[in-house]
């Protein structure tokens, strides 16, 4: 009986031994070298594979930086001193660049928000937003679970009062949080100017219901259409929205926002 087990032993690792030969061989031969610029511009990238350039990781797009002449500030996350290196050491001008920052379509906080029923369904906005957007009266409205939060890799997103509040300077702008978002409440826009003006609300509803379900919502007054002689602000289906490059003139969409009867014109 020990004999057939020590022979069964010795066969299996006879047979590891062989076969790890077989792939040392097999590695060595049909090894693909790789251009040694993909790795130098690799190390360039901030390593964190979120995916707001649009490919699967930040090795895939050192490759087609390398292979295919991507764009290499289509990178988001690259700090400031990373950006010199990388366009340095590619031969490339330095471009001008902005940040590219989260909009938050929506103002009510948890006391705004008034239900209709009472959600009991898994805690994730997802989940809620499959059932009748958790029970809250406005279906186009933030549903305040914090999905954006949980999905930020840097932490630039908290969650107060049911709302996501975004740390401009945390932000490195990959997009996580308006994948993560089912209302499609987030939006992305580059800061151009010192201050950036946008319309933090989604409701298509009419103006009657908005007031009755929400005090923070856009209520299709026209006060902004009518003062932007400039066309800072347009209506269109109920609600408005800002036209970011005509913010040059700062101090013109300042007094217009602050013409807002609901506050619903934010800046950052």
């Amino acid at each position: 009986m020990n004999n057939l087990v020590i022979t069964a032993v010795l066969s299996m690792a006879s047979l590891a031994i062989f076969f790890a030969a077989v792939l040392a061989f097999a590695d060595k031969k049909l090894k693909v070298q790789e251009d040694p610029r993909v790795s130098d511009v690799f190390d360039l990238l901030p390593h964190v594979n979120c995916g707001a350039c649009g490919y699967l990781s930040c090795h895939d797009f050192a490759e087609h930086v390398v292979m295919e002449g991507e764009e290499p500030l289509k990178c988001r996350v690259l700090g400031e001193e990373s950006k010199e290196k990388l366009l340095d050491y590619l031969g490339k001008d330095r471009e001008e660049s902005f940040p590219y920052l989260p909009l938050i379509r929506c103002s009510a906080r948890t006391e705004h928000k008034p239900a209709m029923a009472d959600y009991k369904g898994i805690q994730t906005c997802r989940g809620a937003a499959l059932v009748f957007s958790g029970g809250m009266e406005c279906e186009f409205g933030c549903i305040g679970m914090g999905d954006c939060a949980r999905a930020c890799p840097f932490g630039a997103i908290e969650m107060k009062e049911g709302l996501p509040e975004v740390n401009a300077e945390k932000c490195t702008g990959c997009g996580k949080c308006v994948q993560a978002c089912p209302k499609n409440i987030i939006t992305m826009a580059e800061k151009r100017h010192e201050k950036l003006y946008y319309v933090a609300c989604s409701t298509h509803d009419g103006a009657l219901r908005v007031r009755k379900i929400c005090k923070s919502g856009c209520i299709a007054c026209g006060i902004c259409e009518k003062m932007s002689k400039e066309g800072f602000f347009a209506l269109k289906d109920n609600l408005s929205r800002e036209d970011i490059s005509k913010q040059g003139k700062q101090e013109e969409v300042d007094e217009v926002a602050a013409k807002c009867p609901t506050r619903v014109i934010k800046v950052i």
